[in-house]
């Protein structure tokens, strides 16, 4: 589904991603893990189109998209939820949320869309006309999240999810990243808490200083005994 060849991206002058390669099947979660300041958002704000990608070649369902305008690699079904959460706090939450759905053109398919978030993420419903700056972290993380599956996507990268959030919301988020997982939706997680990703995800790469150096099955990663020593505390 996402095939990364020989990537290597940055910001100005300073290369920060050196010769990336990673596949992706559909159906798959990956996770993505390493230190903080290793590159791993870097690497999926390029492939997103938010960040120039300087050599190699991204493809998605063989189309090449990289360095595509952001909006045309989201009608592929490629959608982003960012670090940061990076809401609008003086808009609503359902203002928020039609945001994700910006390149949807048909009324009827935005309706459906947000009623499907509205099904995942009930509390937004009861929230929907509450100005999205007076929510807690983890109904922000909802908005986020739910603002990203607006636009319907087949794959989804989300790039620290559970950051800041309460030990029982974090549980919350890992389970809903496994309904969308199980809704048919392709995953692609970027995430502090190494040793939970690892254990939802059915692959796994791990990259530092902006390079890949161990990548496989999760369940071999989390025996690993530098991943164990580096990621896990062990």
């Amino acid at each position: 589904m996402l095939e990364l060849k020989g990537i290597n991206a940055g910001y100005g002058e300073v290369q920060i991603i050196w010769d990336v390669s990673m596949t992706i099947d559909e159906g798959d979660i990956v996770a993505l893990v390493g230190a903080n300041g290793a590159g791993k958002s870097t690497l999926i704000k390029s492939i997103a189109g938010l960040i120039p990608v300087r050599s190699g070649s991204i493809l998605f369902d063989q189309h090449p998209i990289q360095n595509m305008p952001v909006h045309r690699i989201i009608t592929y079904g490629l959608a982003l939820v960012p670090e940061g959460r990076r809401l609008f706090p003086y808009m609503t939450v359902q203002e928020n949320l039609e945001l994700g759905a910006y390149v949807e053109k048909r009324r009827e398919r935005l309706r459906k869309n947000l009623q499907w978030v509205y099904e995942l993420f009930p509390k937004l419903r009861e929230r929907r006309n509450q100005l999205a700056g007076t929510l807690s972290g983890g109904e922000q993380q909802m908005v986020t999240i739910g603002r990203a599956l607006m636009s319907a996507p087949k794959f989804l990268m989300l790039d620290e999810p559970s950051l800041g959030l309460a030990p029982v919301v974090v549980d919350g988020v890992f389970q809903t990243i496994l309904r969308l997982h199980q809704e048919g939706v392709t995953i692609l997680l970027v995430e502090q808490n190494v040793r939970k990703s690892l254990e939802i995800a059915k692959r796994g790469y791990v990259l530092e200083h902006g390079r890949i150096v161990l990548s496989g099955p999760t369940q071999e990663l989390l025996v690993n005994e530098e991943v164990r020593k580096a990621y896990l505390g062990m």
